[in-house]
């Protein structure tokens, strides 16, 4: 199976293959990298590790085998524990047999995960904003800082300026005055 939409992190390209070991293999430079059982088979979303629920789109990425009860990848058409045949008709089978009851019970386990994952993505996006304004606030005062001495300084210069001005003006005055 060909994956799309994941960039390879040493060439770039975005297609991807299943490679040995459950790792994603891309096309181009055959690097290694990547589970392929974090990948979401609908939006392609790159998860994190253990999820059975996509982050993104909340699809399951995440299937049990019905033989030994591993955690296979939606997608695997082999458990890669007992190597059966993960054939689709018997995950419809399994999922007849729990109640609606389980079914809500297991979404709402999925919900709780992801709100937990949005609250912490959410908080720190909120610690990176007040960092940023930390800064653009610490960036504001040395400015005024800066202002504030370049304005003493020119201040400075102009009373300088000024009582040479006046003490030219007096010694012009005092020479004219002695001329007479």
């Amino acid at each position: 199976m060909q994956l799309t939409g994941i960039q390879c992190p040493s060439c770039g390209a975005n297609e991807m293959v299943q490679g040995e070991n459950q790792q994603l293999t891309c096309v181009y430079c055959g690097t290694s990298f990547g589970e392929v059982t974090r990948i979401c088979p609908d939006c392609g979303h790159y998860n994190e590790k253990g999820v059975r629920h996509c982050a993104l789109c909340g699809a399951d990425i995440i299937r049990d085998c019905p033989a030994c009860g591993w955690d296979n990848w939606i997608l695997a058409e082999h458990c890669v524990q007992c190597g059966r045949n993960m054939d689709v008709i018997e995950q419809m089978a399994r999922r007849w047999q729990q109640t609606t009851q389980q079914r809500l019970d297991d979404f709402r386990a999925g919900v709780a995960g992801i709100k937990d994952r949005e609250e912490r993505a959410s908080q720190a996006r909120m610690a990176e904003f007040l960092e940023a304004e930390r800064r653009r606030q610490e960036a504001l005062a040395e400015a005024r800082e800066a202002q504030k001495r370049r304005d003493r300084q020119m201040y400075l210069l102009i009373g300088i300026a000024a009582v040479v001005l006046v003490f030219f003006i007096v010694l012009a005055l005092v020479l004219t005055a002695g001329a007479k």
